[in-house]
């Protein structure tokens, strides 16, 4: 008697033990705190995405193991994968989580309960669902960044310690008054600006000289602080968006870096002036359709 009632205390303790998560479950808290921008998910968040992941398992099997073999492929990439494929991913996956694009319609209310975690984690500051353009923290975060990075470079203040907090004020304000141009530069900040530093790094610093005292006083015209961040970071996500163009376009060989580096020069030496002009995309050289917007970036 006394060995079956040890035996009985031993099969009740183990079951009372709760069950360490399944491999899905921990790749899909892994994403959805990646998602969110990095930050831990909270132990009621995580009970809720390993009772979703385990119900749908149940359930719709075929699509719940066909998104754990993307989730389990995603995550290998992204622990060897460069920053800016990294941001590129984060980013463009966040708009579609923004978006409610289902992947699999059995799938769809756990999409949504993925997408008010991220959402909790990664709040929005300005979301455009006609253009498809989404601000997020993470993404004034890159700003802030870039704000940094340019504050340097231009010689002016760089962003303090609240900066996030003020640009999620004076983003949504200034939104409509950007045009569609800036408005992507400024939605694709996170994508673009890792490309940034080496992108001004390969510039003949007599070159780009003119153009930092130019846009110094322009940066520096507003007498409140905030807007001259405002105006920094519109300077800089334009410098970001224009640099993430020239990686794209090819530099693998000895030929390829030299001719990358000539077209670099070339840019601020004859056109850069005209491209940052009206702090929009819509001016910049390297866009096919430039001579499109000649006129109206020709005024």
């Amino acid at each position: 008697m006394l060995g079956l009632a040890l035996l009985l205390l031993v099969r009740t303790t183990r079951a009372a033990q709760p069950a360490a998560p399944s491999g899905a479950v921990q790749r899909e808290i892994a994403l959805i705190e990646f998602y969110g921008g990095g930050s831990a998910l909270t132990a009621e968040e995580k009970r809720e995405a390993a009772d979703m992941v385990e119900r749908k398992m149940q359930t719709a099997p075929k699509a719940e193991a066909a998104a754990d073999a993307g989730a389990q492929k995603l995550l290998q990439v992204l622990q060897t994968a460069p920053p800016p494929l990294i941001a590129s991913v984060r980013e463009g996956t966040r708009l579609n989580v923004q978006l409610h694009l289902a992947v699999d319609p059995a799938l769809e209310d756990q999409q949504l309960m993925e997408a008010r975690i991220i959402e909790a984690h990664d709040p929005v500051v300005v979301f455009d669902p006609q253009h498809k353009e989404l601000v997020t923290v993470q993404t004034l975060l890159a700003v802030q960044q870039a704000d940094t990075l340019g504050a340097t470079l231009f010689g002016v203040p760089p962003p303090e310690a609240d900066f996030v907090s003020q640009m999620r004020q004076i983003v949504p304000r200034a939104w409509g008054s950007m045009d569609n141009g800036m408005q992507e530069a400024m939605a694709h900040a996170e994508r673009d600006l890792p490309y940034a530093a080496a992108f001004l790094q390969g510039i003949d610093p007599g070159l780009l000289a003119p153009f930092v005292k130019e846009w110094r006083g322009k940066i520096m015209a507003p007498k409140d602080a905030g807007a001259q961040q405002l105006k920094l970071a519109e300077v800089m996500t334009v410098i970001g968006m224009t640099a993430s163009r020239h990686s794209q376009s090819g530099n693998g060989n000895i030929a390829g870096q030299l001719a990358y580096r000539l077209q670099l020069q070339d840019l601020v030496n004859r056109k850069l002036q005209e491209a940052v002009r009206s702090y929009s995309p819509n001016c910049n050289v390297t866009r096919p359709d430039y001579m499109q917007h000649w006129a109206a970036c020709h005024p």
